[in-house]
């Protein structure tokens, strides 16, 4: 990619301007935001400039909502001007929003400067929530009637392709625009002209609605392999399209957020490339300040266990292999659970039918797992601690397996994200009580105080 790149990125250098633009006419945008990181700020402000609209305003639709405030306040006025007449709805009112925050008077200002209609829609799209379906969707789609001929579409078609995101799908609306059924640019084309569209579309139409949640609709388009779904009111009129773009970002910003909370990193939004020290440490103390003192309980329940441990020292060579192999294996079982009843694979009235399977997993992994131990115990020369340690194995996978796959569900019905939680609490209950079990089995098959 640098090699491809290489002479604009020599002309940047150069601040060679006229070979910059005639580079930037071929130059991919996709090109372009794949080294966007590794670029001076000056050399972005510069490409941002000089790229042709179209390009610019594909680029800047990409960038994070921060960077964009940023270039609208700092990039000339007519670059301004025309970032805001070649973004699509979506990305304008999603751009306008991050301003917004960072400076309500430039976007007082810059919402001004649309057009009456370009406003109206604007306004319209700004008052949902941008994780719900609603602030996902954009009005640009077409929509047709079911009394006019494919002849009379296709004509309209021409005239209205231009201004819409997609013209493979057409929706079907009546007079009140509540959504009737959906036909394909396919079905227009083999279609004979005379014939109607009540006649050859589809009246079963997925569609959601305006409050849908993101994750939802990622999901059903996910199902259904649509590039496109309809969103309707509660009226069930037609106010907007969600196009597979949108939802691939959705995908994307859900399972970062997931990965996050599974290393217990509870920051939205994160940005590695982007974060301080201080947001990073912010990021991550939590969670670790609970483990640490979650050690504290685990010292005391050692000290707790102090003769025994005197009377036979060698117990304590064995406590790290337990206790992270309790561990490991509940989060593994969390992570397949969670990722379950995130994809609905599972639902939490399952709940019984896991704990059963469950339970003949651990019993499997723990015998499988005490084998392995106990003969690295015999080459030790430890042989007394053989059934100790053996039992108490199989008792740890087995705790930890059943934890990792109920808390899960536990979460769930709290209303809490098993995602957030899980591994945390596992590390939690499986350090504790796999000391326990090891100790107590200790005491009572070794006879000792």
């Amino acid at each position: 990619m640098e090699t491809t790149l290489s002479p604009l990125l020599q002309a940047l250098e150069e601040g060679d301007t006229l070979t910059l633009k005639k580079l930037l006419e071929e130059v991919h945008p996709q090109d372009l935001l794949n080294l966007w990181d590794d670029l001076e700020g000056e050399h972005r402000y510069v490409l941002l400039t000089l790229l042709p609209k179209d390009k610019a305003a594909e680029v800047f639709s990409n960038l994070s909502p921060e960077a964009q405030a940023e270039y609208l306040k700092t990039l000339p006025p007519w670059r301004v001007r025309e970032l805001l007449e070649e973004l699509s709805l979506d990305d304008l009112a999603d751009a306008l929003q991050a301003v917004e925050e960072e400076d309500p008077d430039l976007y007082r200002r810059l919402k001004e400067a649309l057009d009456p209609e370009t406003r109206a829609e604007v306004e319209e799209l700004t008052q949902y929530e941008e994780d719900e379906a609603g602030g996902l969707m954009t009005p640009e789609y077409v929509a047709v009637r079911e009394g006019m001929t494919v002849e009379e579409v296709l004509r309209f078609l021409r005239r209205a392709a231009p201004d819409a995101e997609t013209i493979y799908y057409l929706y079907v609306v009546d007079e009140e625009s509540r959504l009737k059924g959906v036909l394909s640019l396919r079905d227009l084309i083999v279609a004979d002209p005379r014939t109607k569209v009540a006649e050859i579309m589809n009246p079963r139409v997925v569609h959601v609605r305006t409050d849908t949640d993101q994750e939802e609709v990622a999901r059903l388009m996910a199902d259904y392999d649509f590039t496109v779904l309809p969103v309707v009111d509660e009226e069930d009129r037609l106010v907007g399209i969600v196009t597979v773009d949108d939802v691939l970002d959705v995908l994307e910003a859900e399972a970062t957020e997931d990965i996050h909370k599974l290393a217990a990193v509870d920051v939205p939004d994160l940005v590695y490339s982007q974060a301080s020290p201080v947001n990073l440490w912010l990021a991550r103390v939590r969670w670790l300040v609970i483990l640490i003192l979650t050690g504290m309980v685990t010292s005391s329940i050692l000290q707790g266990f102090e003769g025994l441990l005197e009377a036979a020292t060698a117990l304590a060579f064995y406590v790290p292999v337990l206790i992270g192999t309790g561990g490991n294996t509940g989060n593994q079982a969390s992570t397949l659970i969670i990722r379950a009843l995130a994809t609905r694979d599972l639902d939490l009235k399952d709940w019984r039918e896991v704990l059963g399977k469950e339970v003949a997993v651990g019993v499997l992994l723990g015998l499988t797992l005490a084998l392995l131990l106990l003969g690295k115990v015999a080459l030790d020369g430890h042989l007394s601690l053989v059934p100790v340690v053996g039992l108490s194995l199989l008792l740890i996978v087995v705790f930890a397996n059943l934890v990792g796959a109920l808390l899960p569900f536990g979460l769930r019905r709290l209303g809490v994200d098993p995602a957030l939680l899980s591994n945390p609490l596992i590390a939690t209950l499986t350090d504790v009580t796999g000391l326990l079990i090891y100790l107590t089995m200790a005491r009572l098959l070794l006879n000792l105080v």
